[in-house]
Parts: structure tokens; C-alpha cells; sequence
């Protein structure tokens, strides 16, 4: 019996060491990835800097073009009527939108 009680002394007292060192082992874990995280959203970052950028080079480079082939007023004027298109149309669906939330009185 005296065997088996010495026995056991030495695993309680692993288990206990263990699960401290588990414990450490996780807060690191946690920071690894904390790290990890940041670098992460660094990067995003650094790639939407550069997309962003690719894209001005890209809409000047197009307007370069369209000015010298004559075309840019044009364009520029199309994209406008476009806008004011789309925008009277989505104002009145939202107008209408709002007369039928009204009448039913469904918010």
C-alpha cells in the first residue's frame, strides 16, 4: 500500500507541473497568434495600398488613351448619364418602397 501511495506522489506532482507548464504553453500559443493576426492585417493592407495604387495608374493611363483618341469628354459624359440613371431609378424604388411600407404599415 506504502508503494502505491509513493507512486502516486510523483504523478500528482507531474500533473500539477504539467498543467502549469499547459497553461504557459496556451498564453503563448494566444500571443503567437496575436502576432500572427497583426502581420495578417498588415498585409491586407499593404495589398489593398498597392491594389489602390495599381488602380490610379490604371484610370489615368485609360484617360491618356481617351484623350488622345478624342474620346474622353464622351466617355465622361456617358459614365454621367449613367449615374443620374441609376440613381432615379433607385430613388424612386426607395420612394415606392416607402409608400407601401406606409400603406401597410409593415417597418
Amino acid at each position: 500500500m506504502s508503494k502505491r501511495i509513493l507512486t502516486l506522489i510523483p504523478v500528482a506532482a507531474l500533473l500539477a507541473i504539467s498543467s502549469a507548464h499547459a497553461d504557459s504553453l496556451i498564453q503563448s500559443l494566444n500571443r503567437v497568434d496575436n502576432s500572427l493576426n497583426k502581420v495578417q492585417n498588415t498585409i491586407h493592407g499593404t495589398q489593398n495600398t498597392i491594389r489602390d495604387g495599381q488602380n490610379k495608374i490604371d484610370n489615368t493611363q485609360r484617360a491618356i488613351g481617351e484623350i488622345k483618341d478624342g474620346t474622353y469628354v464622351e466617355k465622361r459624359v456617358e459614365n454621367k448619364v449613367r449615374q443620374q440613371k441609376r440613381r432615379a431609378v433607385n430613388g424612386l424604388i426607395n420612394k415606392s418602397s416607402n409608400v407601401i411600407r406606409k400603406a401597410t404599415n409593415t417597418y
